[in-house]
């Protein structure tokens, strides 16, 4: 038999959607390039935990007791995770949702969504899940104006169709590190038609600041068809154990729910996370040390006459006067990993983590030399 599954229209409509390329992996780099000190600043991890409050609950699964072993299922629906982030954002909790990472939940909300067709509504230069959701749903996505340098929420507005039945706000945005200021988060909340669910993606929403940081959770009474999005892959540190949370009414939770496979998160992850949630003391310090690296980033990165995106998040957007790739692929030679933009339509930018003081100067150490002629 020579017939090929892209023949099939399922499979011809995949084909066409782009595969979600992750940051390389300290093993990979190892294995191709025979280096033994990397320095990974590629995928937007936070370099100072899990903590040893978090290490010693796993430790104690992973030893076993009557109720947790690694032979048993975990709670399906994640109940005491869910009580704890609860209490942590004051609502019932009926309203929160696990997801295996935040990503599990994007893709949960298009599946419910686009049973039947329907569009989505995404401003560009967002994070790649969001279109990648939307297309394996069987939805189309309706790209609205952004750039590099700014969101513009009204451009979101008008580029609402007719079987528009999403709309996607990374907020702050990855990777531009950009945010709407409260007025314009309000005119989404306010203006969007009723039948439509507005996600908002808070990933990063841990690295604000709390004083003046629009968080869009304040509006979940009022408007129903909000869905609100928050990972413990970034400030928490949980990056390895994919979990992540969304908060939104009861009724868009419970369709939610029909679209959830049983177990979604493992056991380990989940008490890994009831400990981390509840660690304001390691967020704060979390923040603290990511406005110190920015701080000095933009010190070194003055010096190479760099221009930086948004002031969201635990990265940095820089343009270069060159290709990113191969800024990406002389940095790689040198032990250093960062991300990229081209596949987000920005040839000459480079996502830069974070991280802590060695890891930069690491940086700057291998990109100083390239950039001597400036960015």
């Amino acid at each position: 038999m020579n017939a090929s599954l892209s023949t099939v229209p399922a499979f011809e409509h995949l084909s066409s959607i782009p595969l979600y390329v992750p940051g390389k992996p300290i093993q990979e780099v190892q294995r191709e390039l025979g280096l033994t000190r990397i320095v990974k600043l590629a995928s937007n991890e936070n370099p100072w935990g899990p903590t040893e409050a978090v290490k010693a609950r796993v430790a104690a699964v992973i030893s076993g007791s009557e109720y947790e072993g690694l032979g048993l299922y975990p709670v399906s629906d994640g109940y005491y995770l869910r009580k704890r982030i609860a209490e942590r954002k004051a609502v019932s909790l009926d309203r929160v949702i696990l997801g295996n990472g935040s990503s599990e939940i994007l893709e949960m909300v298009a599946k419910a969504a686009f049973l039947e067709g329907g569009s989505a509504v995404i401003p560009k230069h967002s994070f790649a899940i969001y279109g990648i959701a939307t297309q394996t749903a069987g939805g189309r996505v309706i790209e609205s104006k952004a750039s590099a340098t700014e969101l513009d929420a009204d451009d979101i507005l008008r580029s609402v169709a007719a079987d528009t039945r999403l709309v996607y706000l990374g907020h702050p945005n990855n990777p531009t590190g950009l945010r709407l200021e409260r007025a314009a988060v309000e005119r989404l909340v306010r203006s969007l038609r009723e039948d439509i669910v507005l996600v908002v993606d808070q990933a990063y929403a841990e690295y604000e600041d709390p004083a003046d940081y629009p968080d869009t959770a304040s509006y979940l009474d009022e408007r129903p068809n909000l869905l609100v999005l928050h990972t413990f892959s970034k400030i928490h540190a949980l990056a390895a154990m994919r979990i992540g949370y969304g908060l939104g009414s009861k009724e868009l939770m419970g369709f939610l729910e029909r679209v959830r496979s049983p177990f979604n998160t493992n056991h380990l992850a989940q008490v890994a996370a009831e400990v981390a949630v509840q660690d304001v003391a390691f967020e704060t310090y979390s923040r603290q040390k990511n406005t110190e690296a920015r701080a000095a980033f933009l010190v070194e990165a003055g010096k190479h006459r760099c221009q930086l995106t948004g002031t969201g998040g635990n990265f940095v957007l820089m343009e270069t006067a060159f290709p990113a790739a191969d800024l990406f692929n002389e940095l790689l030679q040198r032990g250093v990993i960062v991300r990229p933009m081209q596949a987000y339509e920005l040839p000459n930018h480079i996502r830069i983590t974070l991280g802590k003081p060695e890891e930069m100067r690491a940086f700057w150490n291998a990109a100083g030399p390239l950039l001597d002629g400036g960015c």
